[in-house]
């Protein structure tokens, strides 16, 4: 299983309610746990929004901690989502050995370890051409004086031979790669988009994170009366998929001062200022922990404590 894949099947099984509630219990007892239970609450919630690189940056302090192998295999999903497998490898290096080594790590160890199926074939075919080339010559025979001459194969011939067999096979092996990851790479059909946006549908497929999809959908004219909306989702899907300017969520806001987005909005700009560097950031999450009664009031206010 690549690491991508089983990033995905983490983020959906790993018992992160229970996982929850297992910090909370040491809490009582320690107040270190008592600060990461906290913590913890925040990262699953910037999980559940997928503010993955976030989320993978809060959750580092407590993976140096004793806790079960499943923080540290939520650590290394996150890490693979935010950054790539070779982000999450060299966080799993950084693990102590009896962590790497710990038997609910397996499906990690062995994603680090092995890649596509095709890859490993034409090494170990050079290896084999190496292991020819060096193999030692075998004496020759002594003719018999009375021996009938017969034409036979040199070992150097018949090496040669064996060569250039074994190139003609790592050839043909490099072709059917080739021909696989093109055939992977091959772009699904675009379909028409239509020419109202049908915001019902665009919602329900943003719900299940199926954003790109949803993106298909964000093209035309909104309904009368939904502009307000589908502008929120048109910025939550950019969002998601990593299109989206800083100068979008402030032309929203400007264009729409009272919509009832304006804090998922705000949120998604804090955050986007703070991943570029801006200073910004303080101002606009602070904007956001004002506004009491919101989802993301608590939440921004805790990653201003934490800044």
């Amino acid at each position: 299983m690549d690491a991508r894949t089983l990033a995905d099947r983490e983020l959906a099984t790993l018992p992160l309610l229970d996982m929850t509630e297992w910090l909370a219990r040491k809490g009582e007892h320690d107040p270190t746990f008592r600060l990461v239970a906290n913590e913890f609450g925040v990262i699953t919630t910037l999980l559940d929004h997928g503010y993955f690189s976030e989320a993978s940056e809060r959750i580092v302090p407590l993976l140096g901690m004793k806790v079960p192998a499943a923080f540290h295999r939520l650590g290394l999903a996150l890490e693979v989502k935010a950054n790539g497998k070779k982000a999450a490898k060299r966080r799993f290096r950084s693990f102590t050995p009896a962590v790497m080594n710990h038997a609910d790590l397996s499906d990690w160890r062995h994603a680090f370890k092995w890649e596509k199926r095709w890859l490993g074939l034409p090494a170990a075919i050079v290896l084999a051409l190496v292991a020819l080339a060096l193999w030692p010559d075998e004496p020759a025979p002594v003719p018999t004086v009375n021996e009938p001459t017969v034409d036979t194969i040199t070992e150097d011939e018949a090496l040669a031979e064996r060569l250039e067999e074994l190139e003609q096979e790592v050839a043909r092996l490099e072709q059917e790669n080739e021909a696989l990851q093109a055939e992977e790479a091959t772009p699904e059909p675009v379909t028409e988009p239509p020419a109202v946006i049908p915001l019902t549908e665009v919602e329900s497929l943003v719900s299940d994170k199926r954003y790109e999809e949803a993106d298909a959908l964000l093209v035309g004219e909104p309904k009368a009366g939904q502009e307000q909306a589908v502008g929120f989702y048109r910025l939550l899907v950019d969002n998601k998929l990593n299109q989206a300017e800083i100068a979008d969520y402030a032309a929203y806001v400007e264009t729409y001062p009272d919509s009832g987005y304006k804090a998922d909005v705000l949120w998604m700009k804090g955050i986007a200022e703070r991943k570029a560097g801006d200073a910004a950031y303080r101002e606009t999450l602070a904007e956001v922990a004002a506004m009491e009664g919101t989802y993301w009031a608590p939440i921004a206010e805790s990653v201003l404590a934490g800044d």
